[in-house]
């Protein structure tokens, strides 16, 4: 899974959405990192959507984890994910903690 936002979009490699979507739909997780957290921190190294151009600031911005069976199996990755909701895309990943 590449680190940085620039590879995410030329790899087009992105995370099954049943687990993205179990990462935004864990209130606790996303409790515990705010978004304005991750703007604060990844903003400026963000890129807009590839396919409507919505501006990374204007996308939704969730902190997401991997299943815990990855975890187990030390290929766990978590970070800020920038999606653009209306494209149904995975535009940026920026990994925090991997194992």
């Amino acid at each position: 899974m590449p680190e940085d936002s620039e590879d995410w979009e030329e790899e087009d490699d992105s995370f099954p959405w049943e687990d993205v979507d179990a990462s935004r739909e864990n209130k606790r997780l996303q409790a515990r990192h705010p978004q304005e957290k991750g703007k604060r921190l990844y903003l400026g190294r963000a890129a807009p959507c590839p396919d409507c151009r919505t501006p990374a600031e204007r996308l939704s911005w969730l902190y997401f984890e991997s299943p815990d069976w990855t975890w187990q199996n030390l290929c766990g990755r978590a970070g800020w994910m920038v999606v653009c909701d209306r494209c149904r895309r995975q535009v940026n990943f920026f990994c925090e903690v991997m194992n």
